[in-house]
Formats: structure tokens, C-alpha cells, sequence
């Protein structure tokens, strides 16, 4: 009580702030405003706001979920030895593409980038890892694994090679075109088996959960892409990604998979 009364003698003690103030602080920026919309607050979140924390939240669980997809099917077929017309080349193309967007999440320090391929990456592997002895030495889809693979891992080698000697200013946008194009090769890579669907008008070979995953994903990621992060690495890939997850879905909508 002394010390209290000596520096409001001294008028060295702060000034109380108003009871208003203490009640209903202002939001200080765009994000405190999107938390005080969400707790019901007073502020109103903007259009721009709402994808930016919506669209990546689902985006989240979207990404998480086209990584997983392949799971269960390749567990159930490990049961049987055999993989049937499962298209093994987009899971392991999927490798290399996680862990292209772990990087440039974590380059660009964008938590919702980070978070919807970390999980992934396990899943990933795990598919990976469970696919490859099934596929024999007679899959006629085995070079082409294990070349992308390779190849893949090679690239991604060089990349950081590249980023150790080029300027810090340049390395996010260097991981940003790696990670954008494997993206572009992964979202194509189910239609490599186009001329099977189209021959024998059956798109079995057209895995269905992973392309529902993919064009519910890169939806998501367009929307934040454009409407909240303006980052082109993020809507670019993921615009063209969309175009042919519905390519996809539209062949699989012509040639239904017939029942084996």
C-alpha cells in the first residue's frame, strides 16, 4: 500500500484503463477478429476471413483422408496376395508429393499446410510399404513404382542439394514448384491406366475413394488459395488437380466398375 501511494504521489503510477475496455478489448488484427466472430463476439468475419480458417480446417481432414485412401484397400488385399486392378502408381507417387508439401509448409511457416500432410506421410509410407511385396515380380505396373520411387527420391536429393547453396529468399519458391509439380504428376497419375478404361469400358482401375478425396481436396485448397492465402503454389496445383479428379470422376460416371 505504501509503494501504491508513493507512485500515485509521484504520478509515476499507470493509468487504470476504462471498465470498457477491460470488458470488450478491440481485436488488434484479422486474426483476433476471426476469434472474437467465433466465440460470438461483436465482430463480424468477413467473407475473405471465413475461407481463410474454414476452407483449410476441412482441407485438413480432405488431405489426410486422399492419403489414406489407398490404405484399407491394400491391407484388404494383402489378405488375398493379390492386388487386383489397383492402381499402385499414385500411392507411390503420393511419397514423394507429402513430403514436397510437408517442406514447403514448413518453408512459408503455414501450419495448415503442415498439418494436412504430416499424418499423410505416415499413411503413405505404411501403403507403400504393404503394396510393394504383393506386387510380385509380375505387376506390369513394378518397373513403374520403382522407377518413380527412385526417381523420385533422387530428385528430391538434388532439390535440397540445390536449396543449401541458393539464397534463403529463394528456397521457399524453389519447394513451392517442386511440391507443385509432383502434385500435378499425382493428381494425372490415376489416369494412366486411361486406355484400360476406355478398351474394355470398365474403370475399376480408377480407384473411387481416392478420386472422391481428391476432388473434394483440391477444392478446398483452390478456394483457400485464391480467397485467403493468395499463394499461387496453393491454388495453381490444386486448380489443376480439381480438373482432373472431375476427369476421373467422369469416367468412372460413363464406365462403372463392373462387379467382379
Amino acid at each position: 500500500p505504501m509503494l501504491v501511494a508513493l507512485l500515485l504521489a509521484s504520478g509515476l503510477a499507470p493509468a487504470r484503463p476504462p471498465l470498457r475496455q477491460l470488458a470488450a478489448p478491440a481485436p488488434a488484427d484479422a486474426k483476433a477478429r476471426v476469434l472474437l466472430a467465433m466465440r460470438g463476439g461483436e465482430a463480424r468475419m468477413s467473407a475473405a476471413q471465413a475461407f481463410g480458417l474454414y476452407a483449410p480446417a476441412m482441407g485438413v481432414l480432405t488431405s489426410n483422408a486422399l492419403y489414406f485412401s489407398a490404405l484399407p484397400a491394400v491391407l484388404a488385399a494383402r489378405k488375398t496376395g493379390d492386388l487386383g486392378p489397383f492402381n499402385p502408381l499414385p500411392s507411390t507417387i503420393m511419397i514423394h508429393s507429402v513430403f514436397g508439401w510437408l517442406c514447403y509448409g514448413l518453408a512459408v511457416s503455414n501450419p495448415w499446410i503442415v498439418a494436412s500432410n504430416l499424418p499423410g506421410a505416415g499413411a503413405v509410407l505404411a501403403t507403400f510399404a504393404v503394396m510393394l511385396p504383393l506386387m510380385g515380380n509380375s505387376h506390369p505396373a513394378l518397373s513403374a513404382c520403382q522407377l518413380t520411387f527412385v526417381g523420385g527420391a533422387m530428385a528430391t536429393l538434388c532439390l535440397w542439394t540445390g536449396l543449401v547453396f541458393a539464397k534463403v529468399a529463394a528456397r521457399a519458391t524453389l519447394v513451392g514448384y517442386f511440391a507443385s509439380a509432383i502434385f500435378v504428376v499425382l493428381a494425372a497419375s490415376p489416369l494412366s491406366t486411361i486406355r484400360t478404361v476406355l478398351s474394355t469400358r470398365d474403370s475399376a482401375s480408377i480407384y473411387t475413394p481416392l478420386t472422391l478425396a481428391q476432388c473434394a481436396n483440391t477444392l478446398l485448397w483452390t478456394v483457400y488459395g485464391v480467397a485467403a492465402a493468395n499463394d499461387v503454389f496453393v491454388y495453381g496445383p490444386n486448380g489443376i488437380g480439381l480438373c482432373l479428379g472431375l476427369v476421373q470422376l467422369l469416367l468412372k460416371l460413363v464406365f462403372p466398375t463392373r462387379k467382379r
